[in-house]
Formats: structure tokens, C-alpha cells, sequence
């Protein structure tokens, strides 16, 4: 069943729309597998072509998998027992993190199946690169020993920089990037409670809307058009709602509690709210129809989810792969 439950926020964060009737929709949903020997398989990321990856955990080592219409398959990287895939750009290179002694840092495959093993800053102990776009220019986060992260670039060459930070704040950490790329992410600082941001492709930064002054924004995901989908805390004890900030200034609010973490070309966003057991898979299109997409049986609670540009999503329910489709 389908309700719109969306808000257009004013200046002053006041201005709704109107309820509309529920509307029906079929969705089915599909078991993708995983590795020979795997108990437990994860999809974070699909592609335009409808390739995911994710990773494929059994015999207590963590393989990355990708996910296409010949099954699961595994890409190999360097001797390690945790190597995991968290994006996979429409060329399908793909990004992600493996352990190589003495700690964590960031691998990108090339569509090829062959991989380089990415820098980790100067300073810092390890890295994960948790973003791709179409150029093949990587991002992730850097963390120091001390636990100070910083948001960080890697050319398709292979060059490191780290990323701009606004003013006031001297940690962030990236989660989602375009193809054309915009990257969305969090930053913070001393007197800087937790804000969202945007990363433009000219390399500016920018701050993106509090629902209240002082109050935490977090910004999970960004499309081609630089409209990211994210949360924000409103005061006097509203609660936190799931929130669209569009690339021409405007906002949008979803409703209590929803935490959209991807938003396609279209401004179709996917995200959960919370259940009895567990966070609960959800669809919100660009005008605020909210569809629920249901767990697959035998599950209890989401844990990953994304949407490609045909409106196909995959996720993670109960540590197993699935893929919703909406007709």
C-alpha cells in the first residue's frame, strides 16, 4: 500500500501538501544469493545495468560478491579475510575496503575484475572508499588513530586529496556520490553539531539547510541533479524526519522517523522506517507517494538499501541479498 506523506518546506519549514488516496502497486521481491559456503550475503550498491555488489561472508572470511543475471560471483582481491564492495559505478567499477596488514584501506575494481589497492592519507591509519563515479574518481574517509576522520578523493590515476571542509568543521566523513559528481555527506567541529553537506563537482562544498538552528542534519545520499536525501531533528520535540534538500534551495520533508539512504535521477528515494523488530523498507517518489515495499519472508528488519535509475532496488534484510521490484 501507498500513502503520500511529504511536506514542502518554506523558508520557515511550514508549508504542506496535501494527503493524497493510497495507491496500489505490486512488488516482488527476489532472493540474489550469494558465494558457495556464504551464511551471510550482503547488497549495498546497483548499478544503471543492474549489476550490485556487496559482500558474502562464510568460513569466517568476508569476500566481496557482485551481483549480476549469471548470479553471485566472487572479485578477487588480495589476500585478506574482510574485503567488502560498498558502490559500484554504470561502468562497473567498483569501490570498497579490504584489511591488509596492519589495517584497513580502500580497493577499487575495474570493470575488468582486476583491482588497486588506494592510499591512505598521511596521518591516518586507514581508509574506506565508499563512493564511485562515472569518471571512475573514488571517495571515501580517512581515519586517524585517534579517531578523527576526514573526506577524502581518488582520481581515477589513482592521485589522493582530501576534500574541502566548510568553515567551523574539522571532521567529515563522505557517503554517497553521482555519477556526474556531487558527493553528500556529514561534517562536524567543535560548537558544530552534526550538519549535512553537498560536494559539488568543481570541488566547493556546500552546507546544506538545518530543520532548526544547532539541531543535526545527516545527508546519506546524492543524485546526478545534486537533490540529496537525508535526515534532519527539528526542535521542540518533533522528532527526526527524513528530508530532501533540492539542488534549486528548496526542501522537502518526509515523514516522522523516515531515513531515506538513496534517491535516483528521478528524485525517487528508498530508505526505512522504523517496525516492531527492526527498520522496514520503504519508496517515496519525487512527489511524496510513500510505498512500503514489504520484507521478504522469513526477515525482520532492513539493513542496506539502494535504487538505480530503472527503479530497481537492492538491499540487505536479516544478512541475506534481495532485490524489490514495483509494478
Amino acid at each position: 500500500m501507498s500513502r503520500r506523506l511529504f511536506f514542502a518546506l518554506s523558508a520557515a519549514l511550514l508549508a504542506t501538501t496535501a494527503v493524497t488516496a493510497p495507491a496500489l502497486a505490486d512488488v516482488t521481491i527476489t532472493n540474489l544469493g550469494g558465494l558457495p559456503g556464504a551464511t551471510h550475503n550482503r547488497a549495498y550498491s546497483i548499478n544503471d545495468s543492474g549489476v550490485a555488489v556487496g559482500a558474502s561472508f562464510g568460513n569466517n572470511v568476508l569476500r566481496a560478491v557482485k551481483f549480476d543475471g549469471n548470479g553471485a560471483s566472487e572479485l578477487v582481491g588480495p589476500e585478506s579475510h574482510v574485503t567488502r564492495l560498498y558502490k559500484v559505478n554504470n561502468l562497473g567499477a567498483a569501490v570498497g575496503s579490504t584489511f591488509v596488514s596492519p589495517g584497513t584501506v580502500p580497493i577499487r575494481f575495474n570493470p575488468d575484475g582486476t583491482y588497486v589497492l588506494l592510499s591512505v592519507p598521511f596521518g591516518f591509519s586507514t581508509a574506506r572508499a565508499t563512493a564511485i563515479d562515472d569518471f571512475g574518481t573514488a571517495y571515501g574517509t580517512a581515519t586517524s588513530e585517534d579517531g578523527r576522520q576526514i573526506p577524502v578523493r581518488w582520481r581515477s590515476n589513482g592521485i589522493l586529496t582530501s576534500m574541502k571542509l566548510p568553515q567551523g568543521a574539522t571532521w567529515g566523513y563522505v557517503t554517497d556520490a553521482s555519477p556526474n559528481g556531487y558527493v553528500s555527506g556529514l561534517v562536524s567541529g567543535s560548537g558544530l553539531s552534526t550538519l549535512a553537506v553537498r560536494w559539488n563537482p568543481d570541488g566547493s562544498v556546500t552546507t546544506l539547510p538545518r530543520m532548526a538552528d544547532g539541531e543535526p542534519t545527516m545527508a546519506y545520499a546524492v543524485n546526478r541533479h545534486g537533490d540529496v536525501v537525508g535526515t534532519g531533528k527539528f526542535s521542540n520535540d518533533e522528532g527526526t524526519f527524513g528530508v530532501r534538500w533540492n539542488a534549486d534551495g528548496s526542501m522537502n520533508k518526509y515523514g516522522p522517523d523516515a531515513e531515506p539512504q538513496s534517491i535516483n535521477d528521478q528524485g525517487v528515494a528508498v530508505g526505512w522506517s522504523p517496525g516492531e523488530n527492526g527498520p522496514r523498507p520503504y519508496r517515496w517518489t519525487k512527489d511524496g507517494d510513500e510505498l512500503a515495499l514489504g520484507l521478504p519472508e522469513g526477515t525482520v528488519r532492513v539493513e542496506s538499501i539502494d535504487i538505480n535509475n530503472s527503479g530497481v532496488i537492492v538491499g540487505t534484510a536479516s544478512d541475506r541479498a534481495y532485490k524489490w521490484t514495483v509494478s
